[in-house]
């Protein structure tokens, strides 16, 4: 650990955080919120996104910047990302914060790991890498770089303890979080649903997620419609993708489609079923409990990659966290239209597999804990702030 001089103890406590993504965004502001409260002079810095921000983070990049995805992309914005990590050494390097924390986002944080061990620096990781989704050595690699894991699923546990690491588990941040505003009944009424059959179509959160994975679940809604007409299509934006992007896509379709801001769970919460990119939207919408169908697409290349490199059974979180499957999931090849709209279909025809699937959904909650992991990740937090300050 990097002495510090009895000038710098007489400094407010200062955290770094790192998120590089919409979920990223949303469980630091949670954690960011809570832990001004605990300690009002504490700074706080980053790369985050507007959540963060609002939170009371000091932004010295956008986790936009670093919104890329799959081997292929990362190649291409290679340039682009080692200029944030050089800025981000050169930040840590001058303001030596007590702690920093790395939320999700393995490959970039990473090296940011590197960076803060390297200067004597305590990383905690909050989120941690899905190393249960890729080689195990991973995970030894990941606790050679960190100080502490604070992790979100109780499996993960004894997973990131064999390997060696100090790791902590509060619970999911998303319970108490991932609720609708109000009753179904309510938010059918306000939306002017009536009584039609609802699909929510959520394809991610990323510019590339839109670009292979939209096209693909607009195709399948127009199955669905052709099947059942009386069905209405909810679509739910995430924040970082703009108007104009999605439109682009809706042109030329006569779909009965409503676009939504800011009412992602209740769309969910409204929905016989959502069509679900994977990602932290698969547990938003298990935790809400709806049916779903779990998708995915990236490129070719990348595509390829992956199967010699995950080695997880499954993708979509709430089967990982079952242990079996639970609800559908077509990835690469099986991600095709007219699959996942006669999927879908067999789940809207259905009463008694919905029934069978809120049953497992809820199941997959029980599993996460209790309300309040954020706060509890900040007193944790808080605590270690102080003590590595006081040193």
């Amino acid at each position: 650990m990097t002495n510090i001089t009895p000038a710098d103890n007489n400094r407010p406590g200062r955290v770094f955080f790192l998120a590089g993504e919409q979920s990223g965004d949303l469980h630091g502001s949670l954690v960011i919120g809570h832990l001004k409260k605990l300690l009002p002079d504490l700074k706080v810095d980053g790369i985050g996104g507007p959540m963060m921000a609002a939170a009371g983070m000091n932004c010295i990049h956008s986790s936009d910047e670093l919104a890329v995805i799959g081997f292929v992309e990362v190649i291409k914005n290679l340039r682009h990302l080692y200029r944030i990590l050089a800025d981000v050494r050169e930040w840590l390097t001058r303001e030596r914060p007590d702690v920093v924390v790395l939320i999700d986002y393995p490959g970039f944080n990473q090296r940011v790991a590197e960076i803060a061990r390297e200067l004597g620096i305590h990383v905690l990781y909050y989120i941690c890498p899905q190393v249960w989704a890729w080689h195990a050595s991973r995970v030894e690699k990941f606790t050679r770089l960190i100080n502490e894991a604070v992790v979100v699923f109780p499996f993960e546990v004894d997973i990131w303890a064999k390997a060696g690491a100090e790791v902590n588990w509060f619970g999911h941040p998303l319970i108490g979080v991932a609720e609708p505003t109000a009753s179904k009944e309510e938010i059918r009424r306000m939306m002017q649903l009536g009584d039609a059959s609802l699909v929510s179509l959520l394809p991610g959160s990323r510019t590339q997620e839109i670009y292979y994975i939209f096209p693909v679940l607009l195709d399948a809604a127009e199955l669905i419609l052709k099947q059942k007409p009386n069905t209405r299509f909810l679509l739910p934006v995430a924040s970082t993708i703009d108007d104009e992007r999605i439109l682009a896509h809706l042109r030329g379709r006569n779909l009965p489609i409503t676009m939504l801001r800011g009412q992602t769970y209740d769309a969910i919460s409204v929905s016989d079923v959502c069509l679900v990119a994977s990602g932290t939207a698969t547990l938003e919408t298990a935790i809400i409990g709806t049916p779903m169908v779990v998708v995915y697409k990236v490129n070719w290349l990348t595509s390829l990659i992956s199967k010699f490199v995950i080695e997880a059974e499954h993708i979509g979180l709430p089967n990982v966290i079952a242990g079996r499957r639970i609800v559908p999931e077509f990835i690469r090849g099986d991600f095709k239209a007219d699959v996942i709209a006669r999927e879908a279909l067999s789940i809207l025809d259905d009463p008694q597999k919905q029934q069978t699937m809120r049953e497992e959904l809820a199941g997959v909650k029980a599993s996460l804990g209790e309300t309040g992991a954020s706060q509890r990740v900040a007193g944790h937090l808080a605590k270690r702030i102080q003590e590595l300050h006081q040193k």
